[in-house]
């Protein structure tokens, strides 16, 4: 299996990897060197980096083109522990956590959904490679789109969000470097954002109109109106809208007076606070008018491409048809999906954390001020006052935050030291799969990146209030034994194809 002629290791590799993993592990040994009753958790993350460094070695000896006859194998297996996290009782729920992403095997418990992600890869780089020819066709994009889609479906049962969607930048990073067409993956990404991110804004800004819809109704004096608006807070305006919200059996709300009241006063919230785009977004006859009227001109130009055989016309009907569809997308959803109050605010917060007091709205109003508190040296090992403690100021200070502990700590110079190593990685992962010249190593290499670069960019962005909090770890870094296996054990497969990057 292991082959004798083979290039050297890639050491900057391993040890950034390594440094990277080590200041975990010390991150969380500040965190509870004070408080923690016995080892605590960095223990546990150091003998997890062991396993991981063992994983590492032994993927590194193994061709990776073996691994690739077995892509449908390790993917179908990946499948079934998803399913089986499903299964009550044998699926696991820890405590404070909302989604049962866990399998318990006696005293280890293992986190399916993050190996799903390395087997998906995998057939990824398998299937594109077969179909490297036909990659200009967009009826060939649908099966990668099934392969993601399937793991993302069953974690989304969990259900795991943030997991589920860092399916997608892995798909649309191999889709384009396997040579579909830039205008395909272009249109799905338009399509997918316009039709989910419309709907997300108008459920924001509906629940940003929520206080002074109740401080409109106070003004005038329609106390029984306050106290209903104030009971169901954002679930109002689906009750505006006639939609029954399961839940809510207020008997004021039963009264059609009520409602009128209600609608009324919403109405005037709306032109006096709602936002322009909030305006125009929600006007759905302009919605409907413009999404339908773009596909149809789009319609018209394929006619006119047909008729003509005109090829330069192509890059015109496919983004007009894309956004309208795209648009009568968005509307389709809003008015047929009613996000939960708590998805918004998950979503949203980052755009105004101060809006909303508790849950993910308070995270970022700890975690902001925790790395900006540790200015240009940072307060020093063991004294991160926001992030130590039992119970510390960030919350998840030692998972999905781990990054603001580390700045508070060591400051901005600790805190470029660390993105220095961390982003090393995926672009030293990078240059291998240039190196490549197999398709396959090139490919999977090239997925493998991705999976850790958007884990990293997406984390940082996270804890400093650039993106919605998701849930999504920072690689080699956050307390987490699963996932940690599962990016040294992708790093193996790096290495594995650095050693054989002359390998016909």
């Amino acid at each position: 299996m292991a082959e004798r002629n083979t290039e050297k290791l890639d050491y900057f590799l391993i040890f950034s990897v390594v440094i990277v993993a080590l200041a975990g592990v010390l991150t969380l040994y500040t965190q509870e060197a004070n408080t923690a009753d016995g080892l605590g958790r960095w223990y546990k993350q150091f003998l997890f980096l062991f396993v991981g460094l063992a994983a590492m070695w032994f993927m590194s000896r193994i061709n990776y083109q073996l691994i690739g006859s077995y892509a449908l194998f390790i993917y179908l297996f990946s499948l079934v522990l998803l399913i089986l996290t499903l299964i009550p009782g044998i699926g696991y729920l820890p405590s404070a956590r909302g989604a049962r992403s866990w399998l318990k095997l006696g005293p280890i418990t293992l986190q399916a959904s993050e190996f799903s992600k390395l087997a998906t890869v995998i057939l990824l780089g398998q299937y594109l490679v077969l179909k490297e020819k036909e990659m200009h066709k967009i009826t060939v994009l649908i099966v990668p789109f099934i392969i993601c889609l399937v793991p993302m479906l069953f974690i989304l049962l969990q259900p795991d969000f943030g997991t589920a969607v860092s399916f997608l930048p892995m798909l649309f990073t191999m889709l384009f470097l396997g040579g579909a067409d830039i205008l395909h993956i272009g249109s799905l990404l338009t399509f997918g954002g316009i039709s989910l991110v419309v709907p997300m804004y108008l459920a924001y800004s509906r629940l940003t109109l929520v206080q002074p819809l109740i401080d409109l109704l106070r003004k005038e004096n329609k106390l029984e109106l306050v106290s209903l608006v104030s009971q169901v807070q954002g679930k109002i305006w689906p009750i505006l809208d006639g939609k029954k919200m399961s839940g809510v059996e207020i008997p004021g709300f039963q009264n059609p007076k009520n409602i009128q009241a209600i609608r009324e006063a919403a109405d005037a919230v709306k032109d006096e606070f709602g936002s322009l785009g909030f305006k125009i977004l929600s006007n759905e006859a302009f919605m409907v008018g413009l999404g339908g009227s773009l596909a149809l001109i789009s319609l018209g130009m394929i006619f006119f491409r047909i008729a003509r055989g005109s090829k330069t016309i192509r890059q015109y009907y496919i983004p007009i048809g894309i956004i309208g569809i795209s648009i009568l997308a968005a509307f389709a959803v809003h008015k047929s999906i009613p996000f939960r109050e708590n998805q918004v605010i998950r979503l949203t917060a980052f755009i105004n954390p101060d809006q909303f007091k508790q849950g993910a709205g308070y995270q970022l109003r700890a975690s902001k001020p925790a790395v900006g508190s540790g200015k240009l040296f940072g307060k020093g090992l063991f004294h991160g006052e926001m992030t130590e403690g039992r119970v510390p100021h960030v919350p998840e200070a030692g998972t999905d935050f781990i990054f603001a502990s580390w700045a508070e700590q060591t400051g901005f110079i600790g805190s470029i030291l660390l993105l220095f190593f961390l982003l090393s990685i995926p672009l030293r992962g990078l240059q291998i799969s240039f190196e490549s010249k197999d398709r396959f190593g090139s490919l999977l290499a090239a997925g493998i990146v991705a999976m850790i670069f958007f884990h990293i960019a997406i984390n940082v962005g996270i804890v400093i209030g650039l993106l919605p909090v998701t849930g999504i770890p920072l690689t080699f870094m956050s307390y987490g034994g699963s996932h940690l296996l599962m990016a040294m054990t992708a790093v193996g497969i790096i290495l594995s194809i650095k050693k054989r990057k002359f390998a016909n």
